[in-house]
């Protein structure tokens, strides 16, 4: 890649995760192009589809939550700790950009997809979490990390449903510390 082609997709990808931040994935992809300083064409020649720009945005984070389930996998004597440790991340991480847990949920599936590859890694480090807690016997033997993830899901778009209500100051507010207990409590032996 040309070093000017590089710049380009680096500035969409910086452009793209501030603008996801405030807007949500849902955000404008001709927005992103001019604040980008790009035209559209670039940004489509770059990332065909949305879901690619999302996958390169994602890419680095996903990385890292990774390399953080696999060192709590071989530091973590506790199973169930490094679990929730590990869900908390992921949590919170799906929660940066509103929209982002419903594209996760249904892009894990699919590996076909730039999404769905850039996810892979993450869902097999969670996987190996799991795994890991039902061989020793602390979480369910019929549960998946689909199950898992799925839930995660939920709650992150409970939170983001709530918040979105005209009238959300006045409603009770969705603890996803709270949910996520109640998650883990389900799939525990």
């Amino acid at each position: 890649m040309r070093a000017d082609a590089l710049r380009n997709r680096e500035r969409l990808v910086e452009v793209a995760q501030s603008a996801f931040a405030t807007n949500g994935i849902d955000t404008s992809l001709e927005e992103i192009a001019r604040q980008a300083g790009v035209g559209i064409g670039t940004l489509y020649r770059r990332f065909p589809t949305r879901e690619d720009l999302i996958a390169a945005v994602l890419a680095e984070r996903y990385l890292k939550l990774t390399d953080v389930a696999l060192v709590l996998a071989e530091e973590r004597e506790d199973v169930d700790t490094a679990m929730t440790e590990w869900l908390t991340l992921l949590m919170e991480h799906m929660a940066i950009y509103r929209g982002l847990s419903m594209a996760v949920k249904e892009a894990i599936h699919d590996v076909d997809t730039a999404l769905g590859r850039t996810c892979r890694g993450m869902i097999d480090a969670g996987e190996l979490l799991l795994t890991r807690g039902q061989k020793a016997g602390a979480f369910r033997l019929d549960i998946t990390f689909y199950d898992v993830m799925t839930m995660c899901s939920a709650i992150v778009l409970a939170v983001e449903r709530r918040s979105e209500k005209p009238n959300a100051s006045e409603l009770p507010k969705v603890n996803p510390y709270l949910l996520l207990d109640i998650v883990l409590r389900g799939i525990r032996v």
